[in-house]
């Protein structure tokens, strides 16, 4: 049975075995980011940094959100092809695979939303109302009601997300499958999920405390810890997928 250290040397492995190949095969969705970030900078400063709630450019700002969406899934989709190159015939990449990729994107997104309002958001109030009103006990149960919801949430998604890479090589399995799947590595998942949960949440207190007066400096930050990322999440999912596919077969 895999670990929770070989997944993830296995994922890290991918990324860093030839960095110079890594950056090329998604280099054509970083282009798309870039021109989405310069975008922002001019028609919705502060958008991917903020909101669009602090923009006061809804339609704009929609425009921009949806566009950053398009290239993180098309790093998505680039990364699964070639990392999974091996795994036989894939579907070529058509309008059609996106729009199916970008679907169930919405779908796992939807479900995340749902288990954030059920589960994460009471336990966060709990987890808040127990501090006192010093300052330390404040930023100790922000720190980790952030973990804790990043936990819950990247160890579901890791659960449901085989249909991501399945539906990048053009072979798409269902959520159930999915779910069936990992069953058999769900508590090596806690550990992967716990690992990327610690790295964001060490990441997003970095950020918050050197408080950055630029928005343009605090976007390529948050753009590059996005990419970074994304790129580790799709290559435990790419091993995941390789592995218990396999299994399956």
């Amino acid at each position: 049975m895999i670990t929770t250290l070989n997944l993830l040397q296995k994922a890290i492995g991918l990324l860093t075995q030839h960095p110079v190949k890594t950056v090329t095969v998604i280099a054509p969705a970083l282009i798309l980011m870039a021109v989405v970030g310069f975008t922002a900078a001019i028609v919705a400063p502060g958008f991917l940094t903020s909101g669009p709630q602090d923009t006061g450019l809804a339609g704009p700002s929609l425009v921009v959100l949806a566009a950053f969406v398009l290239s993180y899934a098309m790093m998505a989709i680039l990364w699964h092809r070639y990392t999974l190159h091996d795994m036989g015939e894939q579907q070529p990449m058509t309008f059609k695979l996106v729009i199916g990729y970008m679907w169930r994107v919405l779908a796992l997104t939807a479900i995340q939303i749902s288990v954030n309002f059920a589960l994460i958001i009471p336990l966060i109030l709990y987890i808040r109302s127990s501090d006192t009103n010093d300052a330390a006990p404040a930023l100790a149960s922000i720190l980790l009601s952030t973990f804790v919801t990043q936990l819950v949430l990247l160890w579901l998604s890791l659960r449901l997300s085989l249909i991501l890479p399945a539906a990048a090589l053009g072979k798409p399995i269902s959520m159930v499958e999915s779910w069936r799947y990992t069953d058999n590595v769900s508590r090596t998942l806690w550990g992967v999920a716990a690992a990327i949960a610690l790295a964001n949440t060490l990441v997003t207190s970095f950020i918050a405390l050197i408080d950055l007066d630029s928005a343009s400096y605090r976007l390529v930050i948050e753009m590059t810890a996005y990419i970074i990322q994304g790129l580790l999440i799709f290559s435990v999912l790419t091993t995941l997928y390789s592995l218990q596919t396999r299994k399956a077969a």
